[in-house]
């Protein structure tokens, strides 16, 4: 099935060509983690403001949805992650025996919210899994939601182990 996905910038003046760099990274990175093997075209457009400027950057992707050893293949990396990340905080949970009392009970109800992020992210995988065709892109675009959310709440929390 062919698909198109839309990706944009704002242009900020002389930061253009980072905006760009970031826009090719996130086009990048969309077209492997989803084991994209046949892009049609890309194209971009300026959207000016008021005056007639450029204030921002569209660019279109246009793509052959992966055949299903491509989802196979992107389940399997989203289990992976889960699966270190559950690592990861039990890892976090037996550090909470160096702490003092009071440390520590705030520490645990750290790493049960960590947990809590990780079952929400293992269900909605678990829905992923039982799905297909648009349902399974919607549901895909959340549990990478859920799996940013959870990698992003133990990096903070072993931030603040190291402090």
């Amino acid at each position: 099935m062919i698909r198109v996905r839309t990706f944009t910038s704002q242009l900020r003046i002389f930061h253009t060509r980072n905006e760009l760099l970031e826009l090719d990274e996130a086009v990048n990175d969309f077209v492997s983690s989803h084991g994209i093997r046949k892009v049609f075209s890309v194209s971009d457009a300026v959207t000016t403001g008021v005056k007639g400027e450029a204030i921002g950057i569209i660019r279109v992707v246009t793509y052959e949805e992966p055949g299903e050893g491509a989802r196979g293949k992107v389940l399997g990396k989203m289990e992976k992650k889960l699966n270190v990340w559950g690592e990861e905080i039990e890892t976090l949970r037996g550090k909470a025996d160096e702490l003092s009392a009071g440390a520590r009970t705030k520490w645990k109800e750290q790493v049960e919210e960590l947990r809590a992020k990780q079952e929400s992210a293992r269900k909605k995988l678990a829905e992923m899994k039982k799905s297909g065709g648009e349902a399974w892109e919607d549901l895909r675009a959340g549990t990478e939601a859920a799996l940013e959310d959870l990698k992003k709440a133990i990096e903070k929390a072993v931030r603040k182990r190291k402090e």
